[in-house]
C-alpha cells in the first residue's frame, strides 16, 4: 500500500520500509540493500530489526550531526557558506531565504514520515507480545522527539501528524507549541521508561535511557528562562533531577582526550566513555551525500573545501582563557603575539588552527591563502580530511550527547536553584581537569551571577561548533546582543531581530498548503 506524506510541497512516498539494511555483528553497519511493500516486509521480528536500523540511519544526515559545526557559524563563533548561514546571519530573514530555513523544515517532516510508518506498522504487529517491541517503540519515539524539537525550537508552531499521512490527509494546520512540546516529552518519557538502562558503550550503538533522559533534560533547558532571563525555578529542578541521576549511575565520565573524541584515527571513539549517544558511519558507502561523501566530518577547512569552509572568529578565539585561568588580554604576560596558543587553554588549539596545522601523524597542511580572521577550523578534521580534502569514512562517529553536557546541564540547572555549590564547583572543574586540557580549578568564592557567566563561558569553549550556540543564545533570551555584530567582528555585519527566535515558515510550504498552512506572525 503507498503512503503519501505531504507537508507542503514535500512529498515522501514510502512503499514499506523506504530502506532495508543488511544484518552485520554491529547493529548499525548495515547499508541498504532493498524496498519492498509494507503488506509483505513487517512479518517478524527480524522484518522490524532491518526497518529500525533504516530509522536509525536518518541520524547521518548531515543537517543533524555533521553539519553541526555550520550551525554555530549563525551566531558569533564564526561563519560559513553551507546552508545560506552567511546570508541567514546577515539578515534580514524572510520566507524565501532558503537554506536553514528551508532544509530544517523539509528534512524533519521527511524523517518524521518514516518514523510514523514504523510505529504504525509495531502497533498493528500480529506476533507474540514480546520484550523488542516497546524498547523498538521507544528508540522510534526518541527520534520522532528529537525531529519535533528541531521544528518547536526554530519555528514555533507547526504541523505535527503522530500517523502516517494519506492524500486526502496531507494538508495539515499548525499546532500551538504548548502541544507540540508536551508530545515530545510524552515520546521521550516513554523511551526513558523503556530503553535499556546501562551504558552507551555498552548498547552496540543502539539508544540507552540516559540518551533520552540526555535529550529530556537539553530540551527542559531551552524553556528554563522567561523572557526577561530569569530562571524558571522549577524547570530548572526538573533539569537538575535528571542530569543528577544520569551522574550518579555513574556509566559515563570525561573522556581523556578532547581531540579524540572527535578524530577517529586517534583510537578513541569506539567505547568512549564521555558518549552517550554517538552516530556511527560505516564504509563503504554509507556517508553523507550532502558533502559528496566527505563523511562525518566534513572538509571546513577555510578557503579549501568548495563552499569556503568554516571561519571562526577572533571573538572565539580571544574567549579562551590563559592556562593559568586568566582571561585573554594582549597585556597579559604569559600572551605570545608570535604564538597565541602558547599558554593558551589547550582547548583552543584542538579547536582552532592560523596558517598551519601540524597532525598527530606528523603531517602538516597549511591554508592556501591567510584566513581573513587569522583563525581556521580544526575540531572534527583529522589527517586524512586534510591530505585528501575528504573526512574518513570508516567508523567514526559523531558524538551528539557528551557527559560533558550533561555536566554543564546540572551545573547551569543547580547554579539557578542552589547558588554556587561545591557539586556545581566540581561538575565545571571535572570538564576543566581532562588530562589533555587541565586547565585550573574555577576560582573559589563566585558569586551566582559570576558563576552563571563561568558556565556560560565553559558552555562556549567546551562546545565550541557542536551547534550548541545559536540555541543557548535563544534560550538564554540574549540571542539579539550576541548575534548581532558589526563587520569589524564578523567580516560582515550579522543581525538578529527579535522576531528571528522563531523562523519564518519555508514559502514554498505556504504556497502549496491549499490555504492551511499559516506563515509565523512578523513574517507575512
Amino acid at each position: 500500500m503507498k503512503i503519501i506524506y505531504k507537508i507542503g510541497r514535500t512529498i515522501v512516498i514510502f512503499i514499506a520500509i523506504v530502506s532495508i539494511y543488511s544484518c552485520s555483528d554491529d547493529f548499525l553497519d548495515r547499508n541498504p540493500n532493498d524496498k519492498l511493500s509494507s503488506a509483505v516486509f513487517y512479518q517478524s521480528k527480524e522484518d522490524f530489526d532491518q526497518a529500525l536500523s533504516a530509522c536509525y540511519s536518518t541520524f547521518q544526515e548531515a543537517l543533524f550531526s555533521s553539519a553541526n559545526p555550520v550551525m554555530d557559524c549563525l551566531t558569533d563563533n564564526g561563519q560559513a557558506s553551507f546552508y545560506s548561514a552567511t546570508s541567514i546571519a546577515q539578515g534580514p530573514i524572510t520566507s524565501l531565504s532558503g537554506g536553514y530555513i528551508d532544509v530544517v523544515y523539509t528534512e524533519s517532516y521527511q524523517n518524521i514520515a518514516r518514523y510514523n510508518i514504523f510505529l504504525k506498522e509495531l502497533s498493528e504487529y500480529g506476533g507474540a507480545v514480546e520484550s523488542w517491541i516497546k524498547e523498538f517503540e521507544a528508540e522510534v519515539k526518541f527520534m520522532r522527539a528529537n525531529r519535533y524539537f528541531n521544528l518547536y525550537k526554530f519555528y514555533g508552531s507547526v504541523p505535527m501528524p503522530l500517523e502516517p499521512v494519506f492524500y486526502e490527509t496531507q494538508f495539515q494546520p499548525k499546532v500551538d507549541p504548548a502541544k507540540i512540546k508536551i508530545q515530545i516529552l510524552s515520546d521521550l518519557d516513554f523511551a526513558i521508561a523503556n530503553l535499556p538502562d546501562k551504558s552507551f558503550a555498552s548498547g552496540a550503538g543502539k539508544l540507552v535511557k540516559t540518551s533520552a533522559q540526555a535529550l529530556k533534560s537539553r530540551i527542559l533547558l531551552f524553556d528554563a528562562y522567561n523572557d526577561d532571563g530569569s530562571a524558571k525555578e522549577d524547570v530548572m529542578q526538573q533539569v537538575k533531577s535528571i542530569t543528577s541521576e544520569i551522574i550518579a549511575k555513574k556509566y559515563y565520565s570525561i573522556a581523556p582526550g578532547f581531540r579524540a573524541m572527535f578524530v577517529d584515527e586517534l583510537g578513541e571513539q569506539e567505547g568512549n566513555p564521555e558518549f552517550i549517544f554517538a552516530i556511527k558511519w560505516t564504509a563503504p558507502t554509507n556517508f553523507v551525500s550532502m558533502f559528496n561523501g566527505w563523511g562525518v566530518a566534513a572538509n571546513y577547512i577555510a578557503n579549501v573545501s568548495p563552499g569556503g569552509g568554516i571561519v571562526p572568529y577572533a571573538n572565539l578565539a580571544n574567549s579562551f582563557e590563559f592556562i593559568d585561568g586568566t582571561p585573554f588580554s594582549e597585556l597579559n604576560p604569559l600572551y605570545d603575539a608570535a604564538d597565541v596558543y602558547k599558554n593558551r587553554d589547550p582547548r583552543m588549539a584542538y579547536t582552532l588552527f592560523t596558517q598551519t596545522a601540524v597532525f598527530e601523524d606528523g603531517f602538516e597542511f597549511s591554508l592556501t591563502a591567510p584566513s581573513p580572521t587569522g583563525y581556521s577550523y580544526l575540531k572534527t578534521i583529522a589527517s586524512t580530511d586534510a591530505q585528501n580534502y575528504h573526512a574518513n569514512l570508516n567508523g567514526s562517529y559523531w558524538p551528539a550527547i557528551r557527559y560533558a553536557e550533561v555536566l554543564l546541564m546540572y551545573a547551569e540547572s543547580t547554579n539557578e536553584i542552589d547558588g554556587p555549590t561545591s557539586d556545581v564547583y566540581d561538575a565545571i572543574n571535572m570538564i576543566r581537569d581532562r588530562d589533555d586540557v587541565k586547565m585550573p580549578p574555577l576560582v573559589d568564592g563566585l558569586s551566582k551571577d559570576e558563576m552563571r557567566n563561568a558556565i556560560r563561558h565553559e558552555r562556549r569553549i567546551e562546545l565550541a561548533f557542536e551547534g550548541f550556540r545559536y540555541d543557548d543564545g535563544k534560550r538564554w533570551k540574549i540571542a539579539d546582543q550576541l548575534f548581532t555584530l558589526p563587520a569589524s567582528e564578523a567580516l560582515i555585519p550579522k543581525n538578529f531581530e527579535l522576531k528571528n527566535y522563531h523562523w519564518p515558515l519555508p514559502q514554498t510550504e505556504i504556497n502549496n498548503n491549499n490555504g492551511i498552512l499559516v506563515q509565523n506572525p512578523d513574517y507575512f
